[in-house]
């Protein structure tokens, strides 16, 4: 009784300890400083995988140097993975293994005289109730919000549904891809997003729902072609910290 009850206590801790192991992925050779992103799944029982992909000309200091397919980050429910990537890293985390919420890091730090990591959320070719910001509540340089994406996408699209008349929400129900009722109590029950979607579907997203993504690319060095394209500049993100999180939901 009393040696298993021993062996027990020996195979649990054995058991937490590779846990723990498991909980951290990257580079190995990383310092207190250096580049981390958190990734948090909060559900209780949806595994969550992320595609990695970095770009072709991250320094030999970063996880998965001069690669651009990296292997997939898988979170279990209720577990947290750091993962370390290394002084330089550029590159990007999308959730549902590619088909989801995009989640683009910058951690070279190129702006002249102070440091910053820049993030996004991209949901041009899908979107996950998923989110990214800074690890410890640092805001963005500018003082604003820093978290990016949507914990609950649809409940999103709800606050702004109401406000559009029926003919426009049947315009938008009959692209397939958004799903539900009209009228002024009309209830959206499904969203999605690929890159074929049709301006319209964006300009809901982007400017009337106003997600805290971008659905089409932003513009290049401040020059602002449309609506579309301001609302995504917004989402071009700096912080001081070189630690993010990225919870899934």
């Amino acid at each position: 009784m009393h040696s298993f009850a021993i062996f027990t206590a020996v195979a649990i801790a054995f058991s937490f300890f590779s846990a723990v192991l498991a909980h951290t992925q990257g580079v190995s050779n990383y310092g207190p400083d250096d580049p981390v992103v958190s990734l948090i799944n909060t559900s209780p029982s949806k595994t969550h995988v992320y595609k990695v992909e970095g770009n072709m000309d991250n320094p030999g200091t970063a996880y998965g140097a001069g690669q651009g397919a990296l292997p997939a980050a898988t979170v279990l429910p209720g577990e947290t993975v750091q993962f370390h990537l290394g002084q330089g890293f550029i590159g990007a985390f999308t959730a549902d293994n590619g088909a989801g919420s995009r989640f683009e890091v910058n951690f070279r730090g190129d702006s002249p005289g102070e440091y910053k990591t820049w993030y996004n959320t991209d949901m041009q070719f899908g979107m996950t109730n998923t989110t990214i910001g800074p690890t410890h509540g640092d805001k963005q340089i500018n003082g604003e919000e820093s978290l990016a994406g949507e914990q609950d996408c649809l409940a999103k699209a709800n606050t702004a549904w109401g406000s559009l008349d029926e003919s426009a929400q049947q315009e938008l129900l009959d692209t397939g891809y958004l799903e539900g009722s009209t009228g002024k109590n009309g209830v959206l029950t499904s969203v999605h997003m690929d890159k074929q979607a049709e301006g319209k579907v964006v300009d809901f997203f982007q400017n009337i729902a106003e997600f805290n993504a971008y659905l089409v690319p932003g513009s290049v060095e401040g020059v602002l072609t449309d609506d579309t394209g301001a609302a995504a500049d917004r989402f071009s993100w700096s912080v001081k910290t070189k630690a993010l999180t990225i919870t899934g939901y």
